[in-house]
């Protein structure tokens, strides 16, 4: 079902509002439910200042997580190919998000992108601009080669994932992001306790879960 386009005279002239049209979302929606098997949706923001959409993405599929990494690391989900040394060779993400971004005026971006499976949900934030459209099929490759480790050597699953976090919120500073790939340092993991959230931090480098103090990139 298309968007329509709503007129709001009372909106202030700084600051995000909710922007209710971009043309083209109809079809790049349709492209991320063909490739993943989902069911898509989107919440767009509108900065007036800099003139920029920002759009939070959310798919929820009817199976798996470890089931959808077979289907990726096949080729046949996520609409991603990839060489023998494991490098994006196509992205129809990307691809479509571009599409996206000619048919409009003005920047549209992915601020957010999640991931609801049947047994736990994965929540990628952006680093920089168009980070999530580039990085998505390194971070699942990611995901796929750690995920051993992610569930405790296999005993528990982990209900939510953050990617990424960071040590201190001095990190998270604009020269911090531009210059470093922040999604393959620390990962925010949400596991169920009996007495309460277990909340741990994943070291890709170390391969390790850690108990620490967890600061989500906002």
């Amino acid at each position: 079902m298309s968007l329509q386009k709503k007129t709001n005279l009372n909106f202030h002239h700084y600051g995000p509002r909710v922007f209710e049209v971009a043309y083209g979302l109809d079809e790049f929606l349709k492209v991320l439910e063909r490739n993943f098997f989902a069911e898509a949706k989107v919440q767009c923001t509108y900065h007036t200042e800099s003139k920029k959409t920002d759009m939070v993405l959310g798919l929820d599929l009817n199976f798996g997580i470890t089931e959808s990494l077979h289907h990726f690391n096949k080729g046949t989900w996520g609409g991603m190919t990839f060489s023998e040394d494991n490098h994006v060779v196509s992205n129809e993400f990307k691809t479509a998000l571009e599409h996206l971004n000619e048919k409009n005026i003005h920047c549209i971006d992915i601020a957010e992108i999640s991931f609801h499976f049947k047994d736990t949900s994965v929540i990628i934030s952006r680093l920089y601009e168009h980070s999530i459209a580039e990085q998505l099929g390194d971070i699942l490759l990611r995901i796929s080669e750690h995920f051993v480790y992610l569930t405790k050597g296999l005993t528990q699953m982990p209900y939510e994932v953050f990617v990424p976090v960071f040590e201190d919120k001095s990190q998270r500073t604009e020269e911090f992001l531009q210059d470093h790939n922040g999604y393959f340092d620390y990962w925010g993991l949400y596991f169920e306790s009996e007495k309460q959230h277990q909340v741990m931090v994943y070291s890709l480098e170390e391969r390790r879960l850690n108990h620490e103090d967890l600061f989500l990139l906002e």
